[in-house]
């Protein structure tokens, strides 16, 4: 099949689903297309402490090798960057061409996206040549079994060069649309599976993904013979391929909303990332079309809130169907993926929402530090006064809409009151509403102020950690004139201090800490971390992690922390402001500590805070987080004590016996039940600190003086569990029904970080 005549065929599917969704979602109409009248829409729920996937980001294509041309420099910058005019796109996927003579195609586009924040990941289409045979009557080409030690290798050496030329690449897949091959390389699931299984570890340059499948289509539908889901189950079903399976990547041709639920997927503890479409059609200049835009916004709506998928991308990123047309001007599309992209960024994390107010309304909403993004995308003819509440007192609301006349237009501090507002969902529109909160997520405005760092004239006290310094520089101020900046230390990180008062910081008492945190030089973002060193009343050193968070190249990020409680029995307190890793210099300022909350005494705590290893009663091994993997999603399990960092955990008390536990990995994330759902064999994994439910566990003490650990997203009726009563290692640890089984129930054993 030629390239016109696949692309026919991959329009013709998208249009089919386009239908297909209408049908699923239907509007009630008139003779003539006379809209009918609905009642008023009811109150869209905002509930910020259940938790879905964490967001990486929203992209698209970039294939000079295909269209004969490359991104321009001001093309880039209109799809890269987050500006005025500006489509704030954090996802980039490029090509992995089978000659390596030309990898330096895909260089220039890929570096300045990697330069700019965003995460750059490669499909291939083809093996080199050398290595493929005939694909026969299933696809163009086909690679033998013998090859497959070759193949890893050739991809893992693309790793290795878009590395070494500047490239942050995050992933690398299995194969481009294996069951849809008439021009490209076909794969049987089976072989796909063999692969993962037994060549995916030769690639270490990068993680691996999955064969990125045409269409996410069931596995009982009559014309899968081999594709679709079938894909992933057999990966799913296989521990050695899903070892080696970092990410799961499908796009999503002829998908329709109904089935972009794949729960086994959803509950593995990795992410699903849709990495290729277009919807509704590929039609020479289609761009602009309205009110078809829409139903791009309608897709990653339902990618986002159906599928659970953390990335969305589209097929190519300028064309004259694209999100940019040919000229570089973003198009009626791009607008619509723009009113995620621009505003539900890197690292914010879907969150619930009444997801169908209306009719023909769709609502998602998303959460990072002390700001709620929400996403209304009204297909249907009918405007409606949407009430919206959320579970915070929110402080400022900016709204930002597309429509046939508007673009990204911003409408500047809706009114609100308390905790609610309400606002015009017009006809054919779609529209995102940045919400900041006071007194959740970070702020700090609900207390009395104890320290307001501005360092407008002078350090304020702070000083150096270890042999880096600290002094004033106007070059990039967040607030006022001067910020602090902290010049790098020889070793592994940097960082600055600050002794806090033993009279004003009381142990057992809770804060709010907040600062601002960015940097000039080095990868395009890194991790820092705010950090109470203290000692203990035995006199030992100790860490606690206050707040950590990716920070962005020139912008600055919040470092903060609403209801921070001073452990219990601490003494000769420091402030840590320091980078995890990395020595480049950084700028902090405008830093608040206020009062947070009331006095609380930690010494009657079933569990102190502090460091532990946690072992299980049945099997006497010890809470471990597989292969040391520090991202969100790692998998945590059970495995013979051994003393390392992995194993080690900090316990910090939130009252009543409910406590967080933090892994020891450089990352600081937090136990966490996988999506906040309440059901048996839920995973418990990884994740970056969200203050959900999720992340927080009921201590319950048992007559044997071992501890249950309730899941609180649960109502408190499942606990932390080892998969089957296992006492192997490498069992994997899941939610279940609390049973008070021995299985059930940890001993923690204070140790040293």
């Amino acid at each position: 099949m030629n390239l016109f005549s696949r692309r026919f065929v991959k329009s013709t599917i998208a249009a089919v689903t386009a239908v297909t969704t209408i049908v699923c979602s239907s509007l009630d109409v008139m003779p003539g297309n006379m809209p009918v009248k609905v009642s008023a829409a009811s109150t869209c729920v905002i509930d910020t402490s259940k938790s879905y996937q964490s967001i990486v980001g929203f992209g698209g294509m970039n294939h000079p090798e295909w269209t004969g041309k490359d991104l321009t420099d001001a093309q880039r910058k209109t799809a890269f960057g987050n500006g005025d005019d500006e489509m704030g796109l954090s996802v980039l996927r490029v090509f992995v061409n089978p000659d390596s003579n030309q990898w330096n195609i895909a260089v220039p586009t890929a570096k300045y996206a990697s330069d700019s924040g965003a995460t750059v990941f490669a499909t291939p289409w083809e093996p080199p040549a050398h290595l493929a045979e005939s694909g026969g009557s299933n696809g163009k080409l086909h690679l033998p079994k013998s090859n497959y030690g070759a193949y890893a290798e050739h991809l893992n050496n693309f790793g290795t060069y878009m590395k070494n030329n500047g490239v942050n690449l995050y992933s690398i897949s299995v194969q481009n649309e294996p069951d849809f091959a008439e021009e490209w390389t076909y794969w049987s699931t089976d072989e796909t599976t063999d692969f993962l299984a037994n060549y995916g570890d030769r690639i270490t340059s990068t993680k691996l993904m999955s064969p990125e499948s045409f269409q996410y289509a069931p596995e009982n539908a009559s014309w899968v013979s081999d594709g679709g889901k079938k894909f992933y189950s057999k990966i799913l079903n296989n521990a050695k391929a899903m070892a080696n399976c970092d990410v799961f990547g499908t796009h999503m041709y002829g998908t329709p909303r109904d089935w972009m639920d794949f729960p086994a997927l959803e509950n593995s503890g990795k992410q699903i990332w849709m990495t290729e479409v277009y919807v509704p059609n590929s039609d020479t200049n289609s761009a602009n079309r309205w009110p078809e835009a829409i139903q791009v916004a309608e897709n990653i709506h339902n990618a986002l809130v159906v599928g659970n998928m953390s990335a969305y991308t589209w097929w190519y990123i300028r064309r004259s169907y694209g999100l940019m047309t040919e000229d570089g001007r973003i198009s009626k599309r791009g607008y619509c993926m723009s009113q995620y992209s621009k505003f539900v960024r890197p690292g914010a994390v879907r969150i619930a929402a009444t997801e169908q107010p209306a009719d023909n309304v769709y609502v998602s909403a998303y959460k990072k530090d002390n700001k709620v993004t929400i996403v209304a995308v009204n297909k249907g003819d009918t405007g409606y006064a949407q009430d919206f509440t959320v579970n915070g007192t929110i402080s400022k609301i900016d709204r930002y809409r597309t429509s046939e006349t508007e673009n990204i237009a911003k409408t500047a501090n809706l009114d609100f009151t308390g905790n609610s507002f309400f606002a015009q969902l017009p006809a054919q529109s779609v529209s995102t509403f940045v919400v900041d909160l006071s007194g959740t997520g970070g702020s700090s405005s609900s207390g009395t102020t104890i320290i307001h760092n501005t360092f407008e004239n002078d350090t304020d006290g702070w000083k150096g950690r270890g042999s880096a310094t600290v002094s004033l520089s106007g070059r990039i101020p967040y607030q006022g004139t001067n910020a602090l900046l902290v010049q790098g230390r020889a070793d592994s990180w940097n960082g600055t201090e600050y002794t806090l008062d033993a009279g004003t910081f009381v142990p057992g008492k809770s804060y709010n800490f907040e600062t601002y945190v960015t940097y000039v030089d080095g990868d395009a973002t890194q991790q820092y971390n705010m950090t109470l060193q203290y000692k203990d009343a035995s006199g030992n050193t100790r860490y606690s992690l206050i707040a950590s968070t990716n920070v962005t190249k020139e912008s600055y990020s919040k470092l903060s922390n609403a209801n921070y409680t001073i452990p219990s029995g601490a003494s000769e307190l420091v402030l840590c402001i320091e980078t995890s890793s990395g020595t480049n210099n950084f700028y902090m300022d405008e830093l608040k500590i206020s009062t947070a909350g009331s006095s609380s005494d930690t010494s009657n705590y079933s569990i102190p805070d502090g460091w532990y290893c946690i072992k299980n009663v049945n099997s006497q091994k010890y809470l471990d987080v597989s292969g040391k993997e520090d991202f969100d999603g790692a998998n945590v399990i059970q495995y013979q004590g051994n003393g390392s960092i992995n194993q080690k955990w900090y316990v910090k008390n939130l009252g009543n016996n409910v406590i967080t536990i933090q892994s020891g990995l450089s990352g600081g994330r937090m136990l966490d039940v996988q999506s906040g759902e309440n059901k048996d064999g839920a995973n418990i994994q990884l994740w970056q600190y969200n203050g959900c439910e999720a992340q927080q566990f009921k201590v319950v003490e048992e007559a044997n003086g071992a501890f249950a650990l309730l899941t609180k997203n649960s109502g408190e009726t499942k606990a932390v569990d080892i998969y089957e009563k296992s006492k192997d290692n490498g069992a994997n640890v899941n939610q279940w029904t609390y049973n008070g089984g021995a299985w059930q129930l940890f001993n923690f054993e204070a140790t040293s970080k």
